[in-house]
Formats: C-alpha cells, sequence, structure tokens
C-alpha cells in the first residue's frame, strides 16, 4: 500500500511539472497512558498524523520545497490556521541554494536548530521522555527558561542557514505582534494597540526575537560528534545562551550534555539549566535516559525520562515511556510522573 501511494502522489506531482515531487506520509498510534499519576486514571491513547512533502528545484539550480503537518494544520481551537499567511499554522516552505537555506513558517529558531537535545534514543507515545519538568526542549516560553520561540503572536519564524565543510550557521528571527509594537501583558505577548484596546496594563518589549547558532558535526576518534552553540534574545524579556555537545560511538551507546544560562530582566539571578543523556541503539532494540534541572535563586525543578522502543518491522514499533518530575520553591512543590505503553506506525 505505501508504495502504491508514494507512486500515485509522484505521478500528481510530475503531470505539469518534471522537476517536482510529492510525499505523502502518516503516522498512527495507539495504547494506553497516564498524562498523570496524582489526578487521572489509565487511559486509552489514539493519536494519528498526516504530513505532505512537496519539493522541486529551477533551472537555476534553486531547489524548493514546502511541508504541511495537517495536526497542527487544523485544530478545534484554530481551523484553517495553515490558509492565512500571517499566520503558522503547521506549514514550513523553504529554498535553498548550494549550503544556503531560508526557511519560514513552522520551524526551529537557530537557537533550537543548532543545539542538540538531550533524547538521544528512543521515543513514546505521548512524550513521557521530553514532558518533565527538567528536560530542556530549547524553543520556549516567555520566560526564556528554555528558549523564546514561539512567543510571538503569529507562531511565523524565518531562519537562515548557511552550512559548510561540517559546519552550520543558523540566523533567525520571529516576530512577536505581528509587526506592531510589543507589550507584555497578563495574557501574554501582544500589540500595544490589542492591550489598549483591551484596557490591559502592559510593558513595552522588543518587536522581535532573535536567534543565532552555529553546530559543527563530525567524526573524531571514531566518535561521532556533534556540538552546538546558540544565543537567542528579546529586548526587555530575556536573553537564552545554551551549549550542548552529543557523541555516538559505534557500540550503538551515545551520551549528551546541555548546559544554558536564562538573564530575566528585571530579576538579579540567572536561570541555570544542565542535562544529561543517554541512549543505547542495537538491532530493532532502542533505549534512552535523560535527566535535566532548572534552578533559580535556590529553587529548582528537575526530572528525568525514559523511551524504550522494539522495532517490529514494516514500519510498526513497540514503544514504553516514563517521565518523573519534582519541583521546588517558585516553580511549585510536590512531584508527578506520566507513562504510557503502546503500538507506533508509520506510513
Amino acid at each position: 500500500m505505501k508504495k502504491i501511494l508514494f507512486a500515485t502522489t509522484a505521478l500528481v506531482a510530475t503531470a505539469g511539472v518534471a522537476s517536482a515531487e510529492v510525499a505523502l506520509t502518516g503516522t498512527a498510534e495507539m495504547g494506553i497512558y497516564s498524562p498523570s499519576t496524582e489526578d487521572a486514571d489509565t487511559q486509552f491513547f489514539t493519536d494519528f498524523d498526516i504530513r505532505f512533502t512537496l519539493s522541486g528545484e529551477a533551472d537555476n539550480g534553486l531547489t524548493f520545497g514546502a511541508t504541511i503537518d495537517l495536526d497542527e494544520a487544523a485544530d478545534n481551537k484554530n481551523p484553517g490556521r495553515f490558509e492565512l499567511p500571517g499566520k503558522q499554522g503547521g506549514e514550513a516552505v523553504f529554498i535553498s541554494y548550494g549550503g544556503a537555506t531560508l526557511t519560514m513558517g513552522d520551524t526551529d529558531g537557530a537557537y533550537d536548530a543548532r543545539i542538540p537535545e538531550m533524547a538521544l534514543a528512543a521515543a513514546s507515545l505521548s512524550d513521557d521522555e521530553t514532558v518533565h519538568a527538567g528536560f530542556n526542549h530549547g524553543d520556549g516560553d516567555s520566560l526564556g527558561m528554555t528558549g523564546l520561540d514561539g512567543a510571538g503572536s503569529d507562531g511565523q519564524i524565518a531562519r537562515f542557514d548557511y552550512a559548510y565543510n561540517g559546519f552550520t550557521f543558523s540566523l533567525s528571527a520571529e516576530q512577536t505582534a505581528d509587526g506592531s509594537d510589543a507589550v507584555i501583558t497578563a495574557d501574554g505577548v501582544m500589540s500595544k494597540s490589542a492591550a489598549q484596546d483591551e484596557g490591559l496594563a502592559y510593558d513595552s518589549i522588543g518587536d522581535t526575537i532573535w536567534g543565532v547558532g552555529v553546530s559543527w558535526s563530525g567524526q573524531v576518534s571514531m566518535v561521532d560528534l556533534t556540538v552546538g552553540l546558540g544565543y537567542q534574545t528579546l529586548e526587555d524579556v530575556a536573553d537564552v545562551t545554551g551549549i550542548a555537545v552529543t557523541g555516538g560511538f559505534a557500540n550503538g551507546i551515545s551520551a549528551g550534555l546541555t548546559y544554558s544560562v536564562s538573564d530575566i530582566d528585571g530579576s538579579s539571578d540567572d536561570i541555570t539549566h544542565v542535562g544529561v543523556g543517554f541512549g543505547y541503539e542495537m538491532n530493532a532494540i532502542a533505549v534512552g535516559l535523560n535527566w535535566g534541572q532548572f534552578e533559580y535563586d535556590g529553587d529548582n525543578q528537575s526530572g528525568w525520562g525514559l523511551a524504550a522502543s522494539y522495532d517490529l518491522g514494516g514500519g510498526l514499533e513497540a514503544r514504553l515511556g516514563y517521565g518523573y518530575s519534582d519541583m521546588e520553591g517558585v516553580w511549585g512543590s510536590g512531584d508527578d510522573s506520566t507513562w504510557s505503553l503502546g503500538l507506533n506506525m508509520s506510513f
């Protein structure tokens, strides 16, 4: 069925333009999970996603393309977002020549794109290994704890990458209020005029989230090494600086370490994060384990996550995940955990 599907989409794509290609892929998941062991019982888990990937090449050698993730393109809160040119709705569009690529839409900022995360092997149905309180996604929140991506009201990010000899350099920008003067209110980031219309108290902030980053990937003494460094800033809100390194060994073991510092405007203390990750992949088995901790003014939130998978062949995979969170002080107090178990199907 998979071969027939791809053949059909290729015929549709090449009917008018010989250099264009369209691919349709999807995933489905089924199982059981607990989103919180404190106040939720075990529940059924089902999920389904479809992605269109389009690509082409111009006569002068320029390559171009786009992706649309239907899981994000329309939901019960924001139907049809991808149809609005000023709003990100699960779509990303790129144009590339040589080592240079410009991507706009649903894409990572330069900080997140260049710094590897610590989920090094396997995956779970409900992302238990990455949703715990100690994991650093690098994409963000308005406080700058993990990055600043997504603080803008339209979700649009523009990123320029240049790759050369193992290095990739990135620069990104995200408008915080659709190009207008941006302010922060109790309801979040919005335009100054919107805050005034709603009668909300506000503080003025920068209108653009800027990010820069660089990474290098190569082999050193039989180790597949990746090193990433990134910086992201939103004026009068936060500056985030981070570094991470990961290494993959010939015996299937991988390991990584990440560290970041967030300078929050108006605070005398920085938010620091440290995280480690380990992975093992051999034949059909993959296991990943990670731990991380945020610390601020003597308080901390930490957690660890586990993911394990077994490849049954043909795109079918059994998955198990567990995540544990422990919070103290400014982030609240107490602990909680999540888990999931089931099957992932790739088409």
